[in-house]
């Protein structure tokens, strides 16, 4: 079994297993745990259209954040965007070999410009954010009393898969893309092939596996904590009087 063997093949569907599974566990307990008392934020929506609008308006513009801190607020948000952009264009760059763009009417080779000009953006302005991110938690006394270990771990494995790509794509040879996408087509219909031998891929590949690993055992879980959390403070406020024949939930007759 060769090192390449287990980093392109073994490392991969070990990080993704732990990574869907522990996704599910966590936020399985998350739903599991029992709730004594109503935490709903009032006023709030009551409505079967206003409670997932509300949700959606959290999660994707922050609201909490922006009423707390607005400089974190938009670096926080520009690095999610940026972090989508660039997920985005992995997936469409990869499939359509950068050849998404076509679909807007552009030629082959526009769409790889535009393709390459968007990466770079997207990457760049990721990497950037997330130095930003890194030097405020340092410098803050505050911040930097709150932290422990982990916060920093997860900053510098966010940096190191994002300053690899960055690498790969401006310092390191010239990737065949369509050898990754034959790569990965083979992990995903359980048909391997060999990873190709790009040492820098192979270093970007292993540290965002690593970080797949890590993710659902770390603080990065807030990506499906703040569903659950939201879920809570946003459900119909409680009815006093309690109506004749209310029985508690089942979560609250196990305490």
């Amino acid at each position: 079994m060769t090192v390449r063997f287990i980093l392109g093949v073994v490392v991969p569907y070990v990080s993704w297993s732990v990574f869907v599974l522990g996704l599910a566990w966590r936020t399985g307990s998350w739903l599991r745990r029992p709730v004594p008392v109503s935490i709903t934020l009032l006023p709030g929506p009551s409505s079967r259209v206003g409670r997932p609008a509300a949700m959606a308006s959290e999660l994707l513009a922050f609201r909490s954040l922006w009423r707390g801190d607005r400089r974190l607020w938009l670096a926080a948000w520009l690095t999610h965007l940026a972090l989508a952009v660039v997920l985005a264009g992995h997936v469409a760059g990869i499939a359509t070999l950068a050849g998404q763009f076509c679909w807007l009417g552009a030629s082959a080779a526009t769409s790889v410009l535009w393709s390459k000009a968007l990466g770079l953006a997207g990457g760049s302005g990721l990497l950037v954010l997330l130095a930003i991110l890194a030097l405020r938690r340092v410098t803050i006394p505050e911040l930097r009393r709150l932290s422990d270990p982990s916060d920093y771990f997860a900053l510098a494995l966010l940096l190191a898969v994002a300053g690899t790509g960055m690498a790969l794509r401006l310092a390191g040879p010239e990737v065949d893309l369509a050898a990754v996408r034959g790569y990965l087509a083979g992990l995903i219909v359980l048909r391997p092939v060999e990873l190709p031998a790009v040492p820098l891929l192979v270093t970007h590949l292993t540290l965002f596996h690593i970080l797949l690993l890590y993710f659902p055992f770390s603080k990065l879980m807030h990506v499906t904590g703040g569903i659950v959390s939201r879920e809570l403070v946003l459900r119909p406020a409680p009815v006093y009087p309690t109506p004749a024949g209310f029985q508690p939930d089942a979560g609250f007759r196990r305490l």
